[in-house]
């Protein structure tokens, strides 16, 4: 089946896990897969980027995985100090976006995320701002060549990539 006919739900339990939404119900189904090793603590936010999908947690973590064979590729732990609330993929840059609770933003490359990533983090982060000092980023978003960021404290603000 096309990638574009399952759906993937990180949650609580740590774990992601893909269903089959050809018939176009996903809530009441039993998952195709889950996805293994799971997260030490709850998933955040999920992202498609390419060809892998990228899950933060609670944790701190950031995971890769390949979307055919379901394993992981990689992982940034730490990714961050506090848990990874929000990611985005940024294609212009073939990159990663990473929000933290404590109002940090990241920018990850692709290509160096994963194995050759996890001995040294300043091989695979592009970037990272302290973007909403003192309050909790909620949510990112990428457009047009912008990051948005919304933070707990009802601010949102734009990021231009170059």
């Amino acid at each position: 089946k096309q990638w574009y006919q399952r759906r993937v739900r990180g949650s609580r339990d740590h774990f992601c896990k893909i269903y089959d939404a050809t018939d176009g119900i996903v809530s009441a189904r039993v998952p195709t897969a889950t996805l293994n090793p799971p997260h030490f603590d709850g998933i955040e936010s999920i992202v498609w980027g390419n060809e892998h999908l990228y899950s933060g947690s609670r944790d701190a973590t950031i995971k890769k995985w390949h979307l055919q064979t379901r394993k992981e590729k990689g992982a940034q732990r730490p990714a961050h100090k506090d848990r990874v609330q929000a990611l985005a993929y940024v294609p212009a840059l073939s990159a990663l976006a990473s929000a933290s609770r404590n109002g940090t933003l990241k920018l990850w490359s692709e290509d160096n995320f994963g194995a050759a990533a996890k001995t040294d983090q300043s091989k695979s982060l592009i970037a990272e701002i302290n973007a909403h000092p003192g309050s909790s980023i909620q949510d990112i978003a990428y457009h047009n060549n912008c990051l948005y960021t919304a933070s707990g404290d009802t601010t949102v603000k734009v990021w231009s990539i170059k």
